[in-house]
């Protein structure tokens, strides 16, 4: 047992209380109603957050990745284009 890490051991024992913990399925049922009933919360106060960012004129999170989006289209169409640009310049140069 020496050579296991305390990493391995801590996951040992935390995959032990999870069997244990989950071996009785009304307990196992009422855990999943309990994560169900967070991520419904979670998502009612994000939606509300949004809702309270956007009436006082401020950006939200998916505005941000909507603008890292876009930002990273126009970066790519730059190097396009500056490289089609490079290509007629070298060609106006050459024989």
């Amino acid at each position: 047992m020496g050579s296991k890490t305390l990493r391995e051991r801590a996951a040992g024992l935390g995959m032990k209380a999870m069997t244990k913990l989950f071996e009785d399925p009304k307990r196992a049922e009422a855990i999943a109603t309990a994560i169900g009933g967070l991520q419904k919360a979670k998502a009612a106060i994000d939606e509300a957050q949004e809702k309270a960012l956007r009436a006082v004129g401020l950006v939200t999170r998916e505005d941000f990745k909507g603008a890292g989006k876009r930002l990273s289209a126009l970066k790519r169409r730059c190097r396009e284009l500056a490289e089609e640009l490079d290509q007629l310049l070298e060609q106006k140069k050459g024989p």
